[in-house]
């Protein structure tokens, strides 16, 4: 039995016993105890305390996760801090979604959960699902692979098809449009027109021999989805799924090279309409496109984003068959509609959440906020640890460390982080009646509410052009990561990270606090000053303002993490040589920068109480400051299905967890003499890389 589940049965049995007597306030300090000792054993449960730290940490802070959490199925390809923070998020929003306790909600809240009770009649479609999406897709003419020679071969016309799809739906195939901030005028919004990216990620998943296999793996899922939802014979859905591949394949030589280190001015064009067409001519009509998916064409400066892809599309569109064409666009429109009615009702609900996130995922995270931050106690005490780490940075800034860095650069660095806002993700200031006040929707038809959705979000989008700009949608991924929005100087803190136990409570020693969250926070902080956001001022816009002697100092030094990772094997092969360094640098900058905010805040306690602080959990034998390492180690213990190792390296720029944690604590001076680490040991590299 683990001391996690021992603890937690311990706690539920002695917290029954005290209920029958006792005084309350012996029993508050008592439950406290109960759960700082829970806290401790889940810690101590996952290290493998017979590994030397100082030949790598990773496997003596995390050795026995695999132990308690392994990536065994499918289903269950990764497991990790984030995947057990998502997953109990995903409990609330299950219980929100399903009680039938609709006090607290507010009309948009209840249109939420009628989108997600709809999900859960899919069955009730079930024998009509073929008819329903033919009838979408027959809005937009025919799919050659459903009506054979009767397909009008001469009158199919790709680009306006594109369009009207856009127009209509917000479905964006080979061609797309964005309605963003212009990063270089962030008080103006702009279209940008062009590359919009792949089902697969990356290029090297398109294109590199060693990802075949996960292209077969997706070759099979088109062909799978093709019977059961078209209902296609087996042979002619395996062929049409290979044309489809063989033709993704084709648009994405002229994929942006994620690893290539290419900055925004790299791939996009300040351009016009006109010049669009003076360029590409007949072969590919962008003032029609844009006509068509827009509803009109503007008359302001527009973005080109990735050019080659564009010319990489002329191509490629004429050397292709119109059949095949047609069917891919055809499919991938349709794809948006194609959900699955599963076996289970656990696994129902879970697609079911996984697509009211999809379309709704502000509107949860609000929902969720509002329920367990009522006190407000949490965003106080975050918003405390972030000025207390943006001071540490300051000094950092102005210490002799960061001497190679010129005096103007450093003060406009000063300038921008002093400029840097913390927000919780929580949309409490957002018009949700404005955005979605229109929307009708019915607990009876998923595939109708899924229509009136879509068609009322690209409404919206389209209205921005308009409009002055406005925070960046970036949908789920706010809701599970905190980001770094360079174009608004600002951090984004999602609301899943504020649950109970996992990255905070005022019982943790705040090593544990400043190691989880504060790290993770420094982390995004040092993103404004990394390979790419060193490269936007302190309003947004891009902007080189650092002078030319630091740069090159900046650069030599991103050399030496190039050189540092490379080497780094993974599944059994070196990870990719990447020129951007953004994760790693915010990796190596965020926990010293996490650490010394922590020291600070630990000299600053003990000044003001005349005595050191207690920084310790019961039963556990480490320092303080010992336990800050442990701890911001674990926020990586992972473990990961052999199928998807060789995925996760080529769409993730992050390394893997392994590394997170070797990566940086063996180029940390003040981790080596904590665990008293001989020099040129795993985890004291002698060449240590430091930027920040």
């Amino acid at each position: 039995m683990s001391k996690v589940f021992y603890f937690l049965i311990l706690y539920s049995i002695l917290c029954t016993w005290g209920t029958a007597a006792g005084h309350p306030a012996d029993q508050d300090l008592f439950n406290q105890e109960i759960k700082r000792l829970s806290k401790a054993a889940e810690i101590h449960n996952l290290m493998d305390e017979t590994v030397d730290p100082c030949d790598n940490f990773y496997a003596f802070a995390c050795g026995k996760w695999n132990r308690y959490n392994p990536a065994n199925t499918l289903e269950r390809a990764s497991t990790g801090f984030f995947e057990a923070v998502l997953k109990s998020f995903n409990r609330k929003i299950a219980e929100v979604l399903t009680s039938d306790d609709m006090a607290g909600f507010n009309e948009i809240d209840r249109k939420v959960k009628v989108f997600y009770d709809s999900c859960m009649n899919l069955s009730s479609l079930k024998d009509v699902y073929r008819e329903k999406l033919l009838e979408i897709s027959q809005e937009f003419g025919e799919m050659p692979v459903l009506v054979g020679d009767r397909w009008q071969r001469h009158e199919f016309d790709w680009l306006a098809l594109v369009g009207k799809m856009a127009y209509k739906y917000g479905v964006h195939i080979i061609l797309g449009y964005d309605i963003m901030v212009d990063y270089a005028d962030t008080t103006t919004n702009r279209l940008y027109i062009g590359y919009r990216g792949l089902p697969l990620e990356s290029k090297s998943m398109y294109l590199d021999e060693g990802n075949a296999i996960y292209r077969e793996g997706y070759k099979s899922k088109m062909s799978k989805n093709l019977q059961l939802f078209l209902k296609l014979p087996q042979e002619l859905a395996e062929v049409t799924a290979k044309e489809l591949l063989e033709f993704e394949i084709g648009l994405a030589k002229g994929m942006i090279d994620a690893t290539a280190g290419l900055q925004v001015t790299d791939i996009t064009q300040l351009t016009t309409i006109d010049d669009l067409v003076q360029k590409y001519g007949q072969d590919l009509d962008l003032r029609r496109y844009i006509n068509i998916s827009l509803g009109y064409t503007p008359t302001d400066k527009v973005y080109e984003m990735a050019e080659d892809y564009q010319k990489n599309v002329i191509q490629l569109v004429k050397e292709t068959p119109r059949r095949v064409v047609a069917n891919y666009i055809f499919y991938n429109f349709l794809e948006h509609f194609m959900v699955k009615v599963p076996r289970s009702h656990e696994e129902l609900q879970s697609k079911c959440i996984s697509r009211t996130k999809r379309y709704f995922a502000k509107n949860l995270d609000n929902i969720i906020y509002r329920r367990i931050n009522s006190n407000n106690n949490t965003a106080k005490a975050i918003d405390f640890m972030w000025h207390e780490i943006q001071t540490t940075f300051e000094q950092t800034l102005l210490s002799e460390r960061l001497q190679w860095i010129g005096e103007k650069t450093r003060n406009y660095a000063i300038d921008k982080l002093k400029a840097m806002q913390l927000e919780i993700n929580s949309y409490e200031q957002r018009n949700f009646t404005a955005e979605l006040a229109d929307l009708q929707l019915s607990k009876e038809n998923f595939l109708e509410n899924l229509k009136a959705v879509m068609i009322l979000s690209v409404r919206n989008t389209r209205q921005k052009l308009q409009e002055p700009p406005s925070a960046l949608e970036a949908g789920e991924i706010l809701s599970f990561t905190p980001a770094n929005i360079i174009v608004e100087n600002k951090i984004k803190v999602p609301v899943s990270l504020l649950q109970p136990y996992f990255v905070w409570s005022n019982l943790y020693p705040n090593a544990v606090q400043y190691a989880t969250l504060g790290s993770l926070i420094s982390h995004e902080l040092i993103h404004g000053f990394d390979d790419t956001g060193r490269n936007f001022d302190k309003a947004g816009n891009s902007h080189n303002w650092w002078d030319t002697t630091s740069t090159e100092h900046f650069k030599n030094r991103t050399k030496c993490f190039i050189d540092q990772y490379k080497h780094y094997t993974y599944n059994g092969r070196k990870l990719p040589e990447m020129q951007s360094q953004s994760e790693n640098i915010a990796d190596n900058g965020g926990v010293r920068l996490a650490y010394a905010a922590y020291l600070r805040w630990y000299e600053d306690e003990a000044r003001s109480m005349g005595t050191l602080p207690i920084e310790s959990l019961p039963r556990f034998q480490y320092s303080g400051k010992k336990l800050f390492f442990i701890s911001y180690a674990q926020l990586w213990c992972n473990d990961v299905h052999p199928v998807v190792k060789n995925l996760q390296t080529s769409t993730d720029l992050h390394v893997p967890g392994k590394y997170r944690v070797i990566g940086p604590l063996s180029n940390f001076e003040e981790f080596s003499k904590e665990f008293n680490c001989p020099p040129d040991s795993n985890m004291n590299r002698s060449n240590k890389c430091e930027i920040y």
